[in-house]
């Protein structure tokens, strides 16, 4: 008998719309559903699938998140508060400075970027992911998947962001004859082409027939290794076309509203989120709704999306930007991109994708795929 193989291929960004409209992969991973998302990006989204728990839960939504005391990430930039704003060119050069200070000095352990954050900002905030969601212990407080396997005695190997795709690939291809007996490999590169060049872009459908094209490949050496595989490919969300920029600063300024020294934001792509007065966040909200291009979130949605922090953590007031608006510039950047994601988690472009070979009924949501997977490495393993 063949011995069970489970192999898992998350791509970021990989949208239910984007998978249907470019016919991916329906012969080799026959059972397909849309998959829902949270409110947010990667950083909100890749941990509550490997928990099984919402943000508000497993602690982890933005990237960023308002600095507590204690906080010592960015805390020696506290000087940089007193001076004016840098011009571009050296503000970009003492942010290549201190993305190799904090690199040399091992206190971060899971992907991040400075982007264009304004380091005057900085101090303000922090690092929220201390560790990599891919290994034991990686989201402190909550058990994933790779807790849960390491717990179980579950042989596996991962393949992340730290090394290229093609890379990762060649050795998972390699391992398919191996002893393990779970397999995953986690890739961004499909993300990144669809930012810069939006959904419907052939090199998009080129890129995802080459992904088929592996995938059947992983399916037929594994058959020649003496393996049964059960192949899993799924996302964390989905991709939205862009068309439409905002300028909040501008929006706000034109309104004639200017922050106090207790007032913060932090321009996220689809995001502001904010400190302060009650009164800065209300003026904000106006101001992008007038626009007809975002909205202020009340308790009571960001409680239904698992996304309310009580303490203020990542923002006390959160404003939304609608479906296929694009903040810019942002801390993020301030170059449009041709696709994003972050909007409403119910919005058509938002939910991911889950596809695999095995007989059994796909999980609705990202919260549920974690026990999902585990059920299906227990039963290979029994």
């Amino acid at each position: 008998m063949r011995r069970p193989l489970v192999v898992i291929v998350l791509v970021d960004a990989l949208g239910w719309e984007v998978a249907r409209r470019h016919a991916f992969a329906p012969a080799v991973l026959p059972g397909r559903s849309r998959l829902g998302t949270v409110l947010g990006y990667s950083s909100a989204a890749i941990p509550s699938l490997v928990t099984g728990r919402p943000p508000a839960e497993h602690g982890l939504w933005s990237m960023y998140r308002r600095a507590r005391a204690g906080d010592d990430v960015f805390a020696a930039l506290g000087v940089l508060r007193r001076l004016p704003p840098l011009p571009h060119a050296l503000e970009w050069r003492l942010r290549r400075l201190v993305r190799r200070a904090l690199d040399r000095s091992g206190r971060v352990g899971g992907y991040y970027d400075l982007y264009e954050i304004p380091l005057r900002e900085l101090p303000r905030f922090t690092l929220a992911a201390p560790s990599d969601p891919y290994v034991p212990g990686g989201v402190p407080g909550s058990e994933t998947l790779f807790d849960r396997m390491h717990a179980e005695g579950v042989r596996w190997r991962a393949w992340t962001w730290r090394t290229e795709e093609a890379r990762n690939v060649r050795e998972l291809m390699d391992a398919l004859g191996g002893d393990d007996d779970v397999l995953f490999l986690y890739t961004a590169e499909l993300d990144a082409m669809m930012h810069r060049l939006g959904v419907e872009a052939e090199p998009v459908g080129r890129r995802l027939r080459v992904w088929e094209d592996r995938l059947e490949r992983i399916v037929t050496q594994a058959h020649r290794a003496g393996r049964d595989p059960r192949v899993v490919l799924l996302s964390d969300h989905g991709m939205t076309p862009v068309h439409r920029t905002v300028d909040v600063a501008a929006l706000v300024a034109a309104r004639g509203v200017r922050r106090r020294r207790d007032d913060a934001w932090f321009l996220d792509s689809t995001m502001v989120r904010l400190w302060g007065r009650p009164a800065f966040a209300e003026a904000v909200g106006e101001a992008l709704r007038e626009a007809d291009a975002g909205d202020l979130l009340d308790d009571a949605t960001l409680e239904r999306w698992g996304c309310r922090f009580p303490d203020g953590a990542y923002g006390e007031s959160v404003v939304l930007a609608r479906p296929g608006i694009l903040i810019v510039p942002s801390y993020m950047g301030s170059t449009p991109v041709a696709a994003m994601h972050g909007y409403d988690p119910d919005d058509v472009h938002s939910p991911g994708v889950f596809m695999t070979n095995v007989d059994a009924s796909p999980p609705p949501s990202i919260l549920d795929v974690r026990d999902w997977l585990l059920e299906r490495i227990r039963e290979a393993r029994s």
